[in-house]
C-alpha cells in the first residue's frame, strides 16, 4: 500500500474533523442503552456516519467495520475499523478522556491507525512502516527499569470487584481502551488490562503500541484471536498489554475472577 493510498496526514486530519463533530455534542447530548447494555449517544452515530462516508469516498474497495452500525466487506484485504467514540460512558458523563479511533486492517490484522483525543488535542498515529507518533513526535514504551510506587498500570472500572492485582504502583482507569494502549506506547504507564474487548477497541491502538515496543496478549498468554473478532465477537477473556519486556511479569500479577468464555479452548 503506497502513500497515495494510505496517507497518514489525511487520516489525522480526518480524525480531527471527526473530533470537532464529537465536541459539538460533548456535555450536550443524552445517552441510551443498546441491546448489549453498552451506552451509545448521538455523537457516536454522527461520527461513525461521517467517517464512513469519507472513507468509502476515498477507498471504495476497502471494507469498513464500525462499532455502531457499519459492517461493509469486513473481510476485504484492506478494512477500516472505527470506534467513533471510544469511552462513550466517559463521554456521556462529561469527562475528558475519550477518543476517536480509526484503524486499518491488512489481511485481517491491525497494521496502522490514528487515535485522537479531542479534549486534550492529542493525536497518536502510526502508518504502515514508520515510527509511532504523539503529536508528530516519536514515542516509545517505558524502559526496562524496576517498578516503584508511582508507576502506573491502566485498568478497568470494575477492577475492585473482579480482579486481584499484585502491583506495587498505582492503578488508573480512564475508561477508554485505545487511550490506555496509547499511553503505554508513550511510556506514561507500564501496562494495562481490559475486559470485554472488541476489535474496534484495539484496531488503531495496537499497531501504535507494537511499533513503540509493546505487545498484547490474552490473560493466559494466548495471542489475540483476530479471526474470531473480525466478525464483531468480543475477545473471550481479558487482554493484557505492556512493553514486551514487562508483559510476562504483569500477566503474572493479575488474577481475574469473572467468567471467561471457552471459545479458544474449543478450537485448540
Amino acid at each position: 500500500m503506497t502513500k497515495s493510498i494510505f496517507d497518514l496526514d489525511w487520516l489525522i486530519t480526518l480524525a480531527r474533523e471527526a473530533g470537532e463533530i464529537a465536541l459539538g455534542y460533548f456535555r450536550r447530548t443524552a445517552s441510551r442503552r443498546k441491546a448489549d447494555h453498552t451506552i451509545v449517544t448521538e455523537a457516536d452515530l454522527a461520527v461513525e456516519s461521517f467517517l464512513t462516508q469519507q472513507l468509502r469516498r476515498r477507498f471504495p474497495d476497502h471494507g469498513i467495520l464500525g462499532e455502531e452500525e457499519i459492517a461493509h466487506h469486513r473481510h476485504a484485504a484492506y478494512a477500516w475499523v472505527l470506534d467513533p467514540i471510544d469511552g462513550t460512558a466517559v463521554f456521556a458523563a462529561g469527562l475528558p478522556i475519550w477518543c476517536i479511533s480509526i484503524g486499518l486492517l491488512v489481511k485481517g490484522r491491525p497494521a496502522a491507525g490514528v487515535v485522537h483525543l479531542p479534549v486534550t488535542r492529542d493525536v497518536f498515529a502510526v502508518d504502515l512502516e514508520g515510527p509511532p507518533l504523539l503529536n508528530g513526535e516519536p514515542i516509545q514504551v517505558a524502559p526496562n527499569e524496576p517498578y516503584h510506587d508511582e508507576t502506573i498500570l491502566f485498568g478497568v472500572a470494575d477492577a475492585h470487584r473482579l480482579w486481584r492485582i499484585d502491583f506495587p504502583g498505582k492503578m488508573r482507569a480512564f475508561g477508554a481502551c485505545a487511550a490506555h494502549f496509547c499511553y503505554v506506547a508513550a511510556g506514561f504507564g507500564v501496562g494495562g488490562l481490559n475486559t470485554h474487548t472488541a476489535l474496534w477497541d484495539i484496531a488503531a491502538a495496537l499497531p501504535i503500541l507494537e511499533r513503540a515496543g509493546g505487545a498484547c496478549s490474552l490473560l493466559d498468554g494466548s495471542p489475540i484471536p483476530f479471526h474470531q473478532i473480525i466478525d464483531g465477537v468480543k475477545i473471550p477473556q481479558p487482554v493484557v498489554f505492556a512493553p514486551t519486556h514487562f508483559l510476562p511479569d504483569i500477566r503474572s500479577r493479575l488474577t481475574y475472577f469473572g467468567e471467561m468464555k471457552k471459545e479458544l479452548d474449543a478450537q485448540k
